[in-house]
């Protein structure tokens, strides 16, 4: 058994390995010529059908593997939540502080007489106010990812890493 985090970082290997055999897969020979030994070389030292083996147990690792974190990641739900919301709102807020930025004081016109005039501009919201939201969210969200690195380094997923690491 270990903690979510590590959990993750298993997960994270394990579909590493799955990359690998995919990318395998794309090199592979899907016929040979009749009385050789297959080339297994492309496949990691596998021939074709143990490759494809490999990926079917790999999948069904991953597949039991996150089933284990989903349930111990029970406790992180509605923080997971909150953070999908913060990570909207703090996008929202960026794009707004960027707009603020390239707002111009003041827009050159002309006027009834071709002459280059200074047409001075307000802005519509409080670029400061802006801003202090922004870093307030960020406080937020900073926040709450301590607090869910916290559970994930002390949840207990009931998982043994052993079936994944003897395959890695």
């Amino acid at each position: 058994m270990q903690n979510i985090a590590s959990s993750f970082r298993l997960r994270n290997k394990l579909k590493g390995k799955i990359a690998n055999l995919l990318s395998s897969i794309e090199c592979a020979n899907f016929n040979k010529t009749a009385g050789t030994v297959e080339n297994t070389s492309p496949c990691d030292g596998k021939t074709l059908s143990e490759a494809i083996n490999e990926f079917d147990t790999l999948m069904e690792l991953i597949c039991e593997l996150n089933t284990k974190i989903d349930k111990a990641n029970i406790v992180n739900k509605d923080s997971l939540i909150s953070m999908e919301t913060l990570k909207v709102r703090i996008a929202f807020y960026e794009k707004l502080v960027e707009k603020c930025r390239r707002n111009k004081e003041y827009e050159i016109e002309y006027d009834e007489n071709g002459e280059r005039i200074k047409v001075y501009k307000e802005p519509i919201v409080d670029q400061k106010q802006i801003i202090s939201t922004l870093a307030s969210l960020k406080k937020e969200k900073d926040a709450l990812e301590e607090k869910i690195n916290t559970v994930n380094f002390n949840t207990v997923v009931d998982f043994n890493q052993e079936k994944i690491l003897s395959r890695l």
